[in-house]
């Protein structure tokens, strides 16, 4: 058993909770266009999961998105979240595409209402795109952990009538690399893929969508600031 003094255990607890927490402020980078202008959630490239931001973490988020034809961009979104307690996460993400007139500003929030260490499995349920000119998206996701590699699955409620569930891989290569792919049912959703690098207050993930419905590949870009709102 290693034997820490008082001070030197509290630096290592810091230390430790702040690596978990990097690694769970990755995943908020991730919910990239499901819709022309979505709402940012703890998620993979596209679907939610049963993640949350963390406690009192934040995470600011630049998206770009389009073909990736001299890194022409046809969207740009600035996406945030934020971590309220180790089970609630809420985000206000706005459209600043250059030349759109309507700035459209998102609301998503989530709540994981079972979790457990032992089984490693979380599940969470949500709701996304809310807006007055927007029909919101209100999902369930479930999340299970097998090591360094996590599974994901769930069911989301689109339009007025339609459930489609989703289905997603991730994995972690060491702790700064990461590779993920996920798949939304339906003929307007996506097959994604992408990968990260985390660093201390920074990340970064580059990925892309290809259309169910057929159609060109869309390219995405993300680039995070993270941190921690100390209570006080």
């Amino acid at each position: 058993m290693l034997n820490r003094n008082s001070h030197g255990a509290k630096r290592w607890e810091r230390e430790m909770c702040d690596k978990v927490a990097m690694r769970l402020l990755f995943v908020v980078l991730a919910s990239v266009a499901s819709c022309s202008v979505p709402a940012c959630y703890s998620g993979l490239i596209i679907i939610p999961t049963a993640d949350v931001t963390g406690s009192y973490n934040w995470a600011l988020d630049l998206q770009w998105q389009g073909y990736s034809r001299a890194l022409r961009t046809d969207q740009l979104v600035v996406n945030t979240e934020i971590g309220i307690g180790d089970r609630f996460e809420m985000g206000i993400d706005v459209d600043a595409t250059d030349g759109e007139v309507d700035h459209r500003v998102l609301f998503n929030a989530k709540y994981v209402f079972f979790k457990s260490e032992r089984y490693g499995l979380a599940t969470a349920a949500g709701i996304q795109n809310v807006n007055a000119k927007f029909t919101s998206t209100p999902y369930v996701a479930a999340t299970e952990e097998f090591g360094a590699t996590r599974i994901h699955a769930g069911v989301q409620h689109e339009d007025s009538s339609r459930n489609n569930w989703f289905v997603g891989l991730d994995h972690w290569i060491n702790e700064q690399w990461q590779v993920m792919a996920d798949y939304t049912r339906g003929k307007e959703n996506y097959l994604s893929a992408g990968a990260a690098w985390t660093g201390k207050k920074l990340q970064v993930v580059a990925g892309a969508q290809w259309p169910n419905g057929g159609g060109q590949p869309v390219a995405v870009l993300h680039v995070v600031l993270i941190g921690a709102v100390r209570a006080r």
